[in-house]
C-alpha cells in the first residue's frame, strides 16, 4: 500500500515535524511520498482557469492548492503497481499503536467493494454526525464501518485520512475534470453509481473553529459553501432525503 502525505510544509517546519513524530512513521523510517501544491504560487492564468472561470463561487487559492495536491497523489498512485493508497493530510492524529502492517493485514482480511473511498476519520466530526447509511457486517481494526447512503454524500467531508483503490483513483481523477474542493463528494454517486464511500473512526483530527488562525491546527479553514455553478446531486434533498433517513442509520 502506497502512503501519501498531503502537505505544503518544508521538512523543517514544526507542523510537519510534529506530524511525522507520531509512532506510525517510526521516526522517519516508514516510506511515504509527500505531495503539496501551493495555490498562492500558481500563476494568475492558472488560478483563473482552474478556480474562477465559469464559476459563480470561485475556489480560494488554498482550496485549489489542496485539491491539486490530492489529485497529484491520485495520479501517482494510479501509475503505481499498488492496489491501495493511504492518503493523509499533515494534521491527522494517528493512534500510538497503529502500524502499516496492521492496516495492510486488515485490508487483506476485509472484503472491500471495488471503486471505494474508505474514510478512516471524519465521521466523528460535527459536520458529519448526520451522515446515514448501513453498517457492514465486518469491523475494521475493531471499529464499526458505515457505508454511506448516496442521499448523504453531501455531508461527507474531511480528507485527512482515507484509503482508495485503483478504480476510485481513476473515478476521482475524472470527477475532478472541473476541480472541486478535495472533499466535495456530493455529486460523486450521480457521476458514477458504482462508487462506495465507507467511513469508520480510526484516525482523529484537531477540532477546527471558524476563523481558525493557528497554523499548527489548520492552514485551510473549513468552508462549506454551496457552489451554484457545479452540477447538483439529486440525492439528499426533498422527500427522498426523508425516506433515506428512515432506511439508514447514523454512525454514533
Amino acid at each position: 500500500m502506497k502512503i501519501f502525505i498531503v502537505s505544503i510544509e518544508d521538512d523543517t517546519s514544526p507542523r510537519l515535524i510534529k506530524f511525522l513524530s507520531q509512532p506510525f512513521f517510526k521516526n522517519g523510517q516508514q516510506d511515504y511520498v509527500k505531495v503539496g501544491v501551493k495555490g498562492g504560487e500558481l500563476t494568475a492564468k492558472q488560478y483563473f482557469e482552474m478556480a474562477v472561470k465559469g464559476r459563480s463561487e470561485p475556489l480560494a487559492p488554498s482550496e485549489l492548492g489542496c485539491s491539486l495536491s490530492h489529485l497529484q497523489a491520485l495520479k501517482l498512485f494510479f501509475e503505481s503497481t499498488d492496489d491501495y493508497a493511504l492518503i493523509f493530510e499533515d494534521d491527522a492524529i494517528l493512534p500510538n499503536d497503529l502500524t502499516i502492517e496492521q492496516l495492510e493485514k486488515e485490508l487483506d482480511e476485509t472484503d472491500l467493494p471495488p471503486n471505494v473511498l474508505f474514510s478512516l476519520g471524519g465521521i466523528h466530526m460535527k459536520e458529519c454526525l448526520k451522515i446515514r447509511g448501513k453498517f457492514k457486517k465486518y469491523n475494521f481494526l475493531d471499529k464499526k464501518v458505515l457505508e454511506v447512503a448516496p442521499d448523504f454524500f453531501h455531508r461527507v467531508c474531511y480528507a485527512f485520512a482515507y484509503i482508495i483503490d485503483k478504480k476510485m483513483a481513476e473515478t476521482l481523477l475524472k470527477y475532478h475534470s472541473k476541480i472541486r474542493k478535495a472533499d466535495d463528494w456530493r455529486y460523486l454517486f450521480d457521476f458514477d453509481s458504482t462508487v462506495h464511500i465507507l467511513m469508520t473512526f480510526v484516525i482523529d483530527h484537531p477540532k477546527i473553529r471558524a476563523g481558525e488562525n493557528d497554523l499548527l491546527l489548520s492552514r485551510l479553514e473549513v468552508e462549506r459553501v454551496e457552489s451554484k455553478d457545479l452540477e447538483k446531486s439529486k440525492y439528499g434533498s426533498g422527500v427522498r432525503k426523508d425516506f433515506a433517513k428512515l432506511l439508514n442509520k447514523t454512525y454514533f
